[in-house]
């Protein structure tokens, strides 16, 4: 019982407190006015929490049959260029070969 409690305490001091967690990066007003005016959108970076301005693609919505027709990623289920460049989240895209790619990014 004795080892069953210590046990319980010690894993209670390896547990981080709300309190140690730092608070995820925000744009500022300025940075996301400039953002949106531009066309751009904003978004959270994967686990971290931070906010950044995904750009918005030129060819957005266009047919694309491999990465090099698009500034973002060519997604492989519309074949249409993705709408904004951002790089965290699950994606399915063609890459330059015109084959299918899925990958996930943090």
């Amino acid at each position: 019982m004795k080892h069953a409690l210590a046990l319980v305490l010690l894993l209670a001091a390896c547990t981080p407190s709300d309190d140690a967690s730092p608070s995820p990066e925000r744009l500022d007003a300025a940075a996301r006015s400039q953002c949106e005016a531009a066309g751009g959108m904003v978004m959270i970076a994967g686990l971290s929490g931070a906010e950044f301005c995904a750009t918005r693609s030129p060819q957005a919505g266009q047919r694309c049959e491999r990465a090099s027709d698009c500034s973002s990623r060519c997604n492989a289920d519309t074949r249409t260029c993705e709408t904004y460049n951002s790089a965290f989240g699950c994606h399915s895209f063609l890459n330059q070969d015109g084959e299918r790619v899925d990958i996930c990014v943090d």
